[in-house]
């Protein structure tokens, strides 16, 4: 829609995996690199992780335009699997017949797949997306499939593409017999306030065949901010702003339209802050705990009633109170409200704190 009006060829900001807009940053260089360097020297296992929308997927499919035909390529996008789902899923990847083979049949025939691919001087590359959805069964099945190999070389490589939650089940006691099987590892980081700036501007020089600066230098940093350097948030937010642009006809996009995006894509007005959140799930459970408490003392205290002191244990000062005698008996006056006795009542002295008990 937008594209003719700014006078691209292509969508900049398409979250399609596409190789053709692939931006190196520092992080995914090393990435690159590390990948590369596990599949040439014939490594096991290979590990990369990074947060959701970070590019691992399409740093990968890049990789793949890298290797040739010489790589076999199992590509497994669902690994919510059992073993034998696995096995059948890897086996259809890589173009065997599955159907009607018990799991027997479907190691043998892996098996012997895998050897032939090697004497052609060949790679089969297993890689499996979304690795941290496996559960412990299916990853150690994928363990033993690393144990196909020869004197020489192993005749399966497995890459394993996940978000952080896959290091922290590597990094179990359970999985420790398969951690030790990767020798190649790598986490993907967000991109910073500068490689953000590039990035956009890669991709619409990509999309348009020129250099193209459709958005401010605020507009960026508003990007940087929103998106947090997450390539797929980036996407999203300079679609959307695009979009505004195009319905305003604003030749470049300002940090008020990716302000404007924001709220329509990310819900930024209504996204709760986590102390607001745990506030709100807390305050309902705390006041009913306080009623409950506050209910139970005014029953407990009901059903008692007064109490006597114990002025022993309390250790009180005792004042006796009696009827006057002797000399104090004539200076009192007969009653309290005849004539002139408030003012003997305040001419009288007062008696010495410790002549009442309390010194």
């Amino acid at each position: 829609m937008y594209t003719e009006f700014y006078g691209l060829k292509a969508k900049p900001f398409s979250l399609t995996p596409d190789p053709r807009f692939l931006f190196l940053s520092e992080s995914h260089r090393e990435a690159l690199a590390h990948l590369l360097y596990g599949i040439e020297q014939g490594e096991g296992f290979i590990a990369i992780t990074g947060e959701v929308g970070t590019g691992k997927t399409t740093l990968f499919r890049s990789l793949l335009q890298q290797l040739g035909p010489n790589t076999e390529v199992a590509f497994v996008f669902n690994p919510i699997l059992s073993g034998e789902e696995l096995l059948r899923t890897v086996s259809i990847e890589f173009g065997l017949i599955t159907q009607g083979y018990s799991r027997a049949d479907l190691n043998d025939q892996l098996n012997q797949f895998l050897l032939q691919t090697s004497r052609e001087g060949r790679r089969a590359l297993l890689v499996v997306d979304e690795a941290q959805n496996l559960d412990p069964a299916t990853l150690e099945e994928i363990r033993l499939l690393s144990n196909l190999e020869t004197s020489s070389s192993k005749l399966i490589q497995i890459v394993l593409l996940g978000q952080p939650e896959l290091d922290e089940m590597l990094d179990s006691r359970e999985l420790r017999q398969l951690r030790q099987r990767i020798t190649v590892r790598w986490a993907l980081s967000p991109l910073n306030a500068a490689e953000t700036r590039e990035y956009v501007r890669h991709r619409l020089r990509v999309a348009s065949g020129r250099e193209c600066n459709l958005f401010t230098d605020k507009a960026l940093r508003e990007i940087q901010r929103r998106a947090r350097g997450i390539p797929r948030l980036i996407n999203v937010l300079c679609d959307r702003a695009m979009l505004v642009g195009y319905a305003a006809g604003a030749p470049v996009m300002g940090a008020d339209a990716i302000n404007r995006a924001a709220r329509e894509i990310l819900s930024v007005r209504s996204r709760p802050r986590p102390w607001r959140t745990a506030l709100r799930r807390a305050l309902p459970g705390a006041v009913l705990f306080a009623a409950v408490v506050g209910a139970l003392g005014w029953f407990g205290m009901a059903g008692r009633g007064p109490q006597p002191v114990d002025r022993e244990s309390a250790n009180l000062p005792t004042v006796a109170v009696g009827p006057p005698s002797g000399d104090a008996a004539r200076d009192l006056p007969a009653r309290v409200d005849e004539p002139g006795t408030e003012a003997a009542a305040a001419a009288a002295p007062v008696a010495p704190a410790a002549d009442l008990g309390f010194e």
